[in-house]
């Protein structure tokens, strides 16, 4: 997974408003005393998002059939 630190924060944000949080850090914080996680699929034209493990990095995105799918704090760099 090779994305920008832009594009990380948009998935970011975009997956804190879809899951309902108020802000990213507020969705990060809930992440990190979970044992699963917020996912978003890291392809650019897609916005599929599913609970997958803290640490998954290609996860199975549902609507593009690939293993592209990152859990909220791998895109953030916490893990």
């Amino acid at each position: 997974m090779d994305l920008t630190s832009s594009t990380r924060h948009a998935k970011l944000t975009q997956l804190a408003e879809i899951e309902g949080f108020g802000s990213v850090d507020e969705m990060l914080e809930a992440a990190t005393f979970d044992s699963v996680s917020p996912g978003i699929c890291t392809r650019e034209a897609c916005d599929y998002t599913t609970e997958v493990e803290p640490d998954q990095r290609q996860g199975w995105c549902e609507l593009c059939g690939r293993g592209s799918v990152a859990s909220a704090l791998v895109l953030a760099g916490v893990i």
